[in-house]
């Protein structure tokens, strides 16, 4: 029998919102409660551990199961910034009646898993990598964000995690260092979320995005976020941006990232790569800085949180550590 208005509402009803189908195993392919609020699999699940209990057969659905079924919709909605229809809690002793807005709460909530009314927290503790070694071909930094398991990345990104990467540069001794100077301040910064697009704290993120900066972009990788990268594979190159000053346009700013086997790593490198023609020495043969990269290089990290107003940290304490190195020669 169809859930609907005037029918009788059986278990079944109930489970199939609660968990996805009628015997209470679960379905995260349907929607369903627990699948977004719970564990669920892949980019759905917020990890929270207060999920919806199955009923067996024939046993009354009480007043209160419906009324913590539509509050967890309502966390999630709240969370999300969702519209759904408004639905009243039923109280002991009311006749329960078919909620027609339900079914399109759910799917709502459902669809929007992704997106987040707000951000929480920032964590930069270990997230700035710099240094302030001279050099002439390349720095780079390299850092990992460490999560305590897979479900904890999973979940930091489900419930709209940011990892932010701002280049880092000053030192103006020579046009060089001042042109990279420069560089670093058009590309902004690099945002990495979970790959899908969704609309967090009022921006939309498709996995890879610049914000701010300016300049012609060589190459985003926009649709590329946490979902899109193989377990222990290959680094993904996710952005690269060139000078756009005579003589210095073959120097570029260059992101990359890989996840380690067993999905709790993100490993970020940011390379600055020097490839102008270089001026090392003056007419009477004698070392010459004047296309020396001086000052400090290096990349600013934040691992922004996904909000706990509506739900609860279930991805623990991402740590971030970080090195840099040189080619000087």
């Amino acid at each position: 029998m169809t859930y609907s208005s005037g029918s009788t509402i059986l278990d079944d009803d109930y489970n199939i919102f609660a968990t996805g189908n009628a015997s209470g195993t679960g379905d995260d392919n349907t929607p369903n409660v627990n699948t977004v609020w719970g564990s669920g699999t892949g980019n759905k699940g917020y990890g929270q551990t207060n999920t919806l209990s199955p009923v067996s057969a024939g046993t009354t659905i009480t007043a209160t199961q419906w009324a913590t079924l539509l509050n967890r919709i309502s966390s999630m909605a709240s969370h999300q910034g969702t519209s759904i229809t408004s639905i009243t809690n039923p109280t002991v002793g009311d006749i329960i009646e078919a909620y027609n807005a339900l079914q399109s709460n759910l799917n709502s909530v459902f669809s929007n898993r992704l997106n987040a009314a707000s951000s929480g927290s920032d964590i930069t503790s270990g997230g700035s990598v710099t240094g302030t070694t001279s050099w002439y071909t390349e720095a780079k930094t390299t850092t990992t964000i460490s999560f305590s398991n897979s479900n904890a990345a999973r979940y930091f990104f489900n419930a709209g995690g940011i990892i932010r990467l701002t280049p880092v540069r000053s030192g103006t001794n020579n046009s060089k260092s001042i042109d990279w100077n420069e560089l670093a301040d058009e590309v902004g910064t690099i945002a990495f979320t979970n790959g899908t697009s969704s609309v967090i704290d009022g921006t939309t993120y498709t996995g890879t995005n610049k914000l701010g900066g300016s300049g012609s972009i060589d190459l985003i990788q926009s649709n590329t976020g946490f979902y899109d990268l193989a377990p222990g594979g290959s680094e993904v190159t996710i952005f690269r941006q060139f000078s756009d000053t005579s003589p210095y346009t073959a120097n570029f700013i260059e992101v990359g990232v890989s996840l380690n086997s067993n999905s709790d790593e993100l490993t970020f490198t940011m390379t600055f790569r020097d490839d102008a023609d270089e001026l090392k020495e003056d007419p009477l043969g004698d070392p010459n800085t004047l296309d020396q990269v001086q000052g400090t290089t290096g990349c600013d990290h934040v691992v922004r949180q996904p909000s706990t107003q509506f739900i609860s940290n279930s991805w623990g304490t991402p740590s971030i550590s970080g090195s840099i190195s040189y080619i000087t020669s």
